[in-house]
């Protein structure tokens, strides 16, 4: 599956290609594995202009970060929506904002849990509804899905970087099960907007997203809680506040290196680390 990064804001799509080369330095260097062959893309585009200068092979979804209500009149959703009418006689976006919202409330009772990811089939909503196959994004994209992933209640600043890491995990999660048939996935930046993250550090987490999903490791339980810590030390999260001295004791032991557990001594909370620190904390070669 290819996974295409997209974002009108030069800073955010160089963060990407930064946070993106220094991860495959160390899979390289840790001789690390990967469950799924990514093909990443990286484009400084507007959806406008991406929508009618690239065009793909296979079918496409493309995730939005939309709110709890699906209203989808400002940032991302709003180009998203403008976009989606190029190629046809519809001028206003709400027209089909209104079909979307319509079939989202309705479909899940009014209201969309934040990180949680509702997928919409546009060929199907929108069937005598809108002309969608004249549309540019159909004919060039195939883009034939929705993924709605709504990062926040109503627009406001973000607080907590573990909210976007989360949405993105069940992304994953929901585009690498056995019923998918998504060849190509178009995500946006996440949280830089209303939530006013810092673009170096949203780009980060977006990439570590992705590449710890996708982390190989043996499928023994240790093994797997490897990956948990990775996650643990990436945001700062204390493994003694597990509390229970014989799962502590499991992780220094079998888990964590020397290095790790002095770290663990002064960590910086609401803050994530950086890869290269991160990967002495936690037995992975």
């Amino acid at each position: 599956m290819k996974i295409i990064l997209i974002d009108s804001n030069p800073i955010i799509v160089k963060c990407w290609k930064l946070h993106y080369s220094h991860i495959v330095k160390y899979i390289s260097r840790h001789n690390l594995q990967l469950i799924y062959p990514h093909d990443y893309q990286f484009h400084n585009l507007t959806i406008e202009d991406m929508i009618k200068s690239q065009t793909f092979t296979g079918t496409t979804s493309v995730v939005t970060p939309t709110n709890s209500l699906c209203y989808m009149g400002g940032g991302f959703d709003l180009y998203l929506l403008k976009g989606m009418l190029l190629g046809t006689n519809i001028t206003s976006y709400k027209h089909i904002e209104n079909i979307l919202q319509h079939h989202q409330m309705t479909k899940h009772h009014g209201y969309l849990s934040p990180n949680t990811i509702y997928k919409i089939d546009l060929v199907k909503v929108f069937e005598n509804q809108y002309d969608y196959k004249s549309s540019t994004i159909y004919q060039n994209w195939n883009l034939v899905e929705m993924a709605q992933l709504p990062t926040m209640v109503v627009p406001e600043m973000i607080h907590r970087m573990t909210h976007i890491f989360d949405g993105l995990w069940n992304l994953l999660h929901e585009y690498h099960g056995d019923a998918t048939d998504i060849d190509n996935l178009v995500i946006p930046g996440i949280g830089t907007g209303y939530g006013h993250l810092d673009e170096y550090e949203s780009t980060k987490l977006m990439i570590f997203t992705f590449f710890i999903y996708n982390l190989k490791l043996d499928s023994t339980r240790l093994d797997q809680l490897r990956k948990s810590c990775l996650i643990l030390f990436f945001f700062n999260k204390d493994y003694h506040h597990l509390r229970n001295t014989s799962d502590i004791e499991e992780i220094e032991n079998c888990i964590v290196t020397g290095y790790g557990k002095e770290k663990r001594k002064n960590l910086k909370e609401d803050t994530i680390m950086e890869f290269e620190e991160l990967f002495k904390c936690v037995k992975i070669d």
